[in-house]
């Protein structure tokens, strides 16, 4: 009876060094590199989001030579508001008067203006619009959409002729166009011919007999 029962331990413990070896086989020969291959993970695909795009606080509110931004004017309104400004920004589009289809009655033309905006391919409602910049039989100046000028302007929020724009818009005053020509309004014009006729009565006085 001892005998038999010494023979079974002796089983049972065979049997139990037998499983052990074989889990070590199957797990710890993979983690302490056994004689099976080991299998490549997949490569790991990160997904980055896209870069931001371009905001209105990347803008800058003005630039180093006094301009500023129509970024810089609209965030500081009550700063600018009925004050002559210098604007560098880029023109976006030229308003122009839609054609009236022969024996139609179409709408009268919305004066001339432009759009100016801090981005070259812009978005028009976020564009500043440039009012009153020409009178009747005014020669217009050369001007080039997508290409960065600095306007002169009184910044309001509505103008005389009868503009209105709760952000702001530009009553034009003057700039210089493709050809290097200054253009002025026409109340510009006038001012400066005033200006222009004072100094010259100005000038005949002081020169005249006494």
């Amino acid at each position: 009876m001892k005998r038999s029962w010494v023979g079974r331990v002796v089983a049972v413990g065979s049997v139990v060094v037998g499983v052990l070896a074989g889990c070590q086989n199957s797990q710890g020969g993979a983690m302490l590199g056994g004689n099976e291959p080991a299998t490549a993970l997949p490569p790991i695909k990160v997904d980055l989001p896209p870069p931001p795009p371009f905001t209105d606080q990347d803008q800058p509110l003005a630039y180093p030579d006094g301009t500023v931004s129509i970024f810089g004017l609209r965030k500081q309104k009550d700063k600018y508001l009925s004050k002559e400004v210098k604007v560098k920004a880029y023109l976006l589009e030229i308003y122009q008067c839609p054609k009236c289809p022969k024996g139609q009655t179409c709408k009268l033309c919305d004066q001339p203006h432009f759009f100016l905006s801090d981005q070259q391919n812009g978005k028009k409602e976020k564009a500043m619009m440039v009012v009153d910049y020409l009178m009747p039989k005014q020669k217009p100046p050369f001007l080039t959409v997508g290409k960065q000028y600095v306007v002169e302007g009184t910044f309001a929020r509505n103008s005389p002729t009868g503009f209105a724009d709760s952000d702001g818009l530009l009553e034009f005053s003057k700039m210089v166009d493709d050809k290097g020509q200054e253009f002025l309004s026409m109340a510009q014009q006038l001012e400066q011919k005033a200006l222009k006729g004072q100094a010259e009565e100005e000038a005949k006085l002081k020169h005249a007999p006494r």
